[in-house]
């Protein structure tokens, strides 16, 4: 079955004379080498299955003379059907046996182009002279092979023009393949033009075939040919030759059709601005003749090769180059507009725009499609952006190169979720949008702000090519809407080519995988497929050789070609979240997630984050935008649960915890008190459940919830620590202090009690109460003798108010603050909260990130608790008689027990607060090894914590400018039951 499908039949040349009868100046024998002659005869001796697989097996060479019959053979000589003779597709992908070339010469890279002759002028064919000759390895800068056979006839004249070239017609059998290969990742079928003498052509009488033409291109390089050829001179006109099969005379006597006209009239001026000075290079948009049209189709139909001599690749180059050009640095043009949407740091940017919120990647996918791209200083040097078209590498996996300090692949990149992602935009027709940092060095014009967003495109193109040593997947993408004005344009430049103005890129089967990739790069064809032997391989065999980076130059056909989709032209938004309110009063709905995420300011495009509780303001100095939309309010009744009731009675619990923490439960004054206690912790926490008597009590938690509503208290987001994050930072919750100044890592302002809210008074007398009834159980004293002990030693005089709304939170943290008091306490008012307790990292893992053993003792429940408790003696003793050896022994305890400082601890307590409930911890030791965390499920809630600061522990310019007073108000609630 395999011989079968490779049979394919030799044809022989006829050429028609002017009176109609034949030329018998075609027909010539052309004598192949020796070696050649010796392998064909091997052929003849074994099954062609056997020397197939044992030997690389060529055609004989010689082709009888016109008139004579010949037994057909196909491609290994085994004898075929005979079938009537006809002219068939000359078959282009470069021959190994090429009499005319080296035995080691590699196939190159094509370009779709045929010959031309001017106006009035004929190509004739000439005797070349008998020096054999051979392809030259050497090679440019670019990698470009460079030919030395191009001259010119001192005769000829471009009025006079005969010109000796010498063309091999290869009109031997081929392999039969029909294109039945998987294509290139969303790219069709190639289209490749047919090569189609222009005018009177000779072809060559000896297989010592050389070129003379008048220009630098070498047609002997690009000429398929195999051991069958055998061209002899003969002279005909242009109406001799039919385009069809490529090359072969044909019996027609008309006059050829001209190449259809382009239907882009721009690309057609620009083709003929690129190559006005190239008059015997026709119009590279000569339609392809389809695969059916002949039974001697190749597998490659490839289109002849550039040389480096050509007139066409030097303005291919000199078109690539003006392309890819860059200025670098400050000396940037300024944009010809002005960006439509942006920024000054990635929060704002991601809280903002529904297409991209990645606060550290540079893609950001959700429901398995990619919405946005961000290209900023980390840029491939191979990128490329113009008006219409970006080019970039994927991103991660990259390393600072220790010579040059550059970044550069460090791994193999795989096709992972981001490219499949793409792939399913791009079977939907969904476009993505592409955004550009201030430091990006491809980028064509200035940019005016940290992040602009460029536009719509539409991925085009994924592929892998190589970086040093390490495989990279890189994307193209075509603006979806072309007919927009692009403002990253440089100001006063006009675009250099549009769209489609240029023919298709080159596109091959790879003769080792036997798959279609794209040509990217002038240097030649490459197999793009990372798992083909012959990839990144100029002329994509595995014999031969790999680019080097700095050498590559884009093909412009490739960077201008067109992809088009159905909804080209389309314009979507780039602005997100104007939101607006229904008009009907609906408890919440200015408190949900789209009324604290960011705005875009319809006034000067910037991304704004919500910092405000009462609404948004535009953070550009020039801008006075202001949108605080109205509050409705939502009542306290409406918090009630229905599947969860809350009664007179003592409210059920809902707290989880592992096994390890113990649990104790008593009942008083209206509240269930859950009290947890963590071995090797010296303290505890307590959750205190309210009941209904407790909410709705006068002036209690449901009227001070609907108080904070009402009221101005001062709520904001605060700033915090950017990390790696460029532009301003602040926490996902708001807030305000009162009473004695807390500097934590969001430092909130602070105000004095004396004029503040009564919620505000109300919680720090609700929580003095709260704090000295567990007291008084924990330690068995009467609440008398405890609130003498606690005025003195630390009373609470601060209280932090935090308000969240819907889907904000707090992250895990701790509150062992220098110079705060040993007790802490939350009153939660409004929607439900989680809050969960676990230990710290490195208490947990028994290391550091940088691979150093905690020494403090473990604590029951850590990693290798037994284990490192058994060392922690030694290790003691190691700290006090030699402290170097300690440092050492510290770095080598992590190696023996095999402790890594990655992941957090599991949870050990899960407490679900409602609305009105108090949480209370106590103990250093609590707040040193654990950390907890609060998310909320519901539309509004306020959370507010009361802490003992020590004045003395303050620095002086942090100290308050007031006097915090006593508390005012003294709560009582040991008369509720």
């Amino acid at each position: 079955m395999a011989v079968s499908l490779r049979k394919q039949h030799s044809v022989e040349p006829r050429v028609e004379s002017s009176d109609g009868g034949i030329d018998s100046k075609f027909t010539a024998a052309s004598p192949a080498s020796t070696e050649l002659e010796e392998e064909a005869k091997s052929q003849e001796s074994g099954s062609d299955w056997e020397q197939g697989r044992s030997v690389k097996k060529v055609k004989t060479s010689k082709i009888p003379k016109v008139g004579e019959t010949k037994p057909d053979f196909d491609d290994y000589g085994t004898l075929a059907l005979q079938r009537p003779q006809r002219a068939r597709r000359v078959p282009q992908r470069f021959q190994y046996n090429n009499p005319l070339s080296s035995t080691k010469s590699r196939p190159r890279n094509k370009i779709s182009s045929i010959l031309k002759p001017k106006a009035g002028q004929r190509y004739n064919l000439q005797k070349p002279t008998s020096q054999k000759t051979t392809r030259t390895s050497a090679r440019n800068k670019y990698g470009f092979p460079i030919s030395d056979q191009a001259s010119v006839r001192a005769g000829d004249s471009p009025d006079n023009s005969k010109q000796s070239i010498v063309v091999s017609l290869n009109v031997g059998s081929e392999r039969l393949a029909r294109f039945e290969h998987e294509t290139e990742e969303g790219i069709p079928l190639p289209s490749t033009p047919a090569w189609t003498p222009a005018d009177d052509i000779l072809l060559p009488t000896s297989h010592e075939s050389s070129i003379e033409v008048q220009g630098s291109y070498n047609l002997n390089d690009w000429a398929p040919r195999t051991s069958d050829d055998s061209p002899q001179k003969v002279t005909y006109t242009m109406r001799d030759v039919d385009s069809t099969p490529q090359g072969v005379p044909s019996q027609k006597t008309d006059q050829p059709v001209l190449p259809p006209t382009p239907t882009s009239a721009s690309g057609s001026d620009n083709l003929a601005l690129l190559l006005s000075d190239l008059p015997r290079v026709a119009s590279l948009f000569e339609p392809a003749p389809s695969v059916a049209d002949s039974e001697s189709t190749t597998e490659d139909e490839g289109v002849p090769e550039i040389l480096e001599g050509s007139p066409e690749v030097h303005e291919l180059r000199a078109l690539a180059e003006q392309l890819t050009h860059r200025q670098v640095g400050k000396s940037k043009p300024e944009p010809a507009g002005a960006p439509e949407v942006w920024a000054d740091g990635r929060q704002e940017l991601c809280e903002t725009l529904h297409y991209y919120r990645a606060y550290q990647s540079a893609c950001y996918s959700t429901g398995g499609f990619a919405r946005g791209f961000m290209f900023d200083k980390v840029a491939h040097a191979r990128d490329y952006i113009d008006s219409n078209v970006v080019i970039s590498r994927a991103g991660g996996g990259q390393l600072k190169d220790k010579e040059t300090g550059e970044l550069r692949a460090g791994r193999d990149q795989v096709d992972d979720s981001v490219a499949q992602n793409l792939r399913n935009c791009k079977s939907h027709y969904n476009p993505v949008v592409i955004l550009a940092g201030v430091d990006n060095p491809h980028f064509p014009s200035q940019p005016p702000h940290q992040y602009c967003v460029m536009d719509y495109f539409k991925p085009t193109h994924i592929w892998f090519e190589k970086d040093g040593k390490s495989k990279i997947v890189r994307y193209r993408f075509e603006k979806l809407n072309a007919k927009k004005d692009s403002w990253w344009r440089p100001k006063g430049s006009t675009e250099l080519m549009d769209l489609g103005s240029l023919p298709p890129p080159n596109k091959e089967v790879c003769q080792v995988c036997e798959k279609i990739s794209t040509q990217v790069y002038l240097n030649g064809w490459m197999c793009l497929q990372p798992t083909c032997r012959a990839f990144w391989n100029i002329h994509g065999l595995e014999e031969g050789y790999e680019p080097e980076d700095a050498s590559l130059i884009y093909d412009p056909r490739f960077l201008k070609q067109k992809t088009p989709w159905p909804n080209d032209d389309h314009n979507y938004p780039l602005t997100s979240n104007n939101v607006k309110l229904s008009g009907h009063s609906i408890p919440g709905e200015d408190t949900s997630q789209a009324f604290w995420l960011g705005t875009v300011c319809p006034d000067c495009g910037r991304c704004n984050s919500r910092l405000n509780w009462l609404g948004w303001e535009c953070g550009n100095p020039t801008c006075n935008f202001r949108k605080e939309p109205p509050h409705t309010l939502v009542p306290a009744l409406s918090l009630r649960e229905p599947l969860w009731p809350v009664t007179s009675g003592y409210t059920l619990s809902r707290d989880t915890q592992s096994s390890r923490v113990n649990v104790r439960v008593t009942f008083a004054h209206g509240y269930r008190i859950n009290r947890y206690s963590i071995p090797g912790i010296s303290g505890f926490i307590t959750h205190t459940i309210a009941n209904k008597t407790v909410l709705e009590e006068s002036g209690g938690p449901d009227s001070m919830f609907e108080e904070l509503q009402k009221v101005d208290i001062g709520l904001r987001r605060r700033s915090m620590p950017n990390g790696q994050l460029k532009g301003p930072n602040h926490s996902r919750h708001f807030t305000v202090n009162y009473g004695m100044p807390y500097k934590f890592i969001a430092a909130a302002a602070s105000h004095s009690f004396d004029g503040a809210a009564r919620p505000i008074t109300a919680t720090r007398s609700r929580l003095n109460w709260a704090a000295k009834l567990l007291l008084s159980q924990e330690r068995g004293a009467t609440m008398q003798d405890i609130s003498k002990t606690w005025e003195r030693e630390g009373a609470f005089n601060e209280v932090l108010a935090l308000g969240y709304f819907e889907s904000q939170k707090i992250n895990y943290h701790d509150d062992g603050e220098f110079g705060l008091g040993p007790t802490i306490a939350t009153l939660s008012l409004g929607a439900p909260g989680n809050m969960r307790i676990r230990m710290k990292a490195r208490h947990y893992h028994g290391v550091s990130t940088a691979g150093v053993y905690d020494d403090v003792p473990p604590l029951p429940g850590c990693q290798q608790y037994e284990a490192r408790l058994a060392l922690q003696p030694t290790l003691d003793a190691l700290k006090l008689s030699d402290p170097k050896g300690y440092t050492t022994q510290r770095r080598q305890i992590p190696k023996d027990l095999g402790l890594k400082g990655k992941g957090n601890a599991k949870e050990v307590l899960n407490m679900q607060l409602g609305h009105g409930d108090i949480v209370v911890m106590h103990g250093r030791e609590l707040q040193k090894y654990y950390e907890h965390a609060v998310e909320h499920a519901g539309k509004l809630r306020f959370a507010l914590t009361c802490r003992y600061i020590d004045a003395e522990s303050l620095k002086e310019e942090d100290r308050a400018a007031y006097e915090v007073g006593p508390v005012i108000g003294g709560y009582d609630g040991s008369g509720l039951m």
